[in-house]
């Protein structure tokens, strides 16, 4: 079962169909053209940008991080993931987007 961030940051062409694109991403069903914003895999890193395609994969879907963030492109999930670390940063002032998210679940 994939890990849904309880406040999930959506680009403006996926807003009134997020809950369709859940679903069909939870039952390993395509989503073109749908790219998510994960916390990183690695504690390194705070985010990656991953198009839906790897979600087809049961073995991907179980392990896949929490989800965040939503977009129909590529260049939509970055103006999320950017939206992200602009909210972490005026309230932080520093970049710990990891810990800000994981505190707010």
């Amino acid at each position: 079962m994939l890990r849904w961030y309880k406040n999930l940051y959506l680009g403006n062409t996926v807003r009134g169909q997020e809950k369709k694109l859940m679903r069909r991403l939870e039952k390993g069903r395509p989503a073109p053209g749908v790219w998510l914003v994960t916390i990183a895999s690695n504690d390194k890193n705070n985010l990656d940008l991953l198009p839906s395609e790897l979600f087809l994969q049961k073995t991907f879907r179980e392990r896949c991080p929490m989800i965040v963030g939503m977009g129909f492109t590529k260049a939509e999930a970055m103006e999320i993931l950017m939206e992200i670390v602009r909210e972490v940063y005026e309230e932080t002032e520093n970049m710990n987007i990891r810990d800000w998210l994981l505190e707010r679940e």
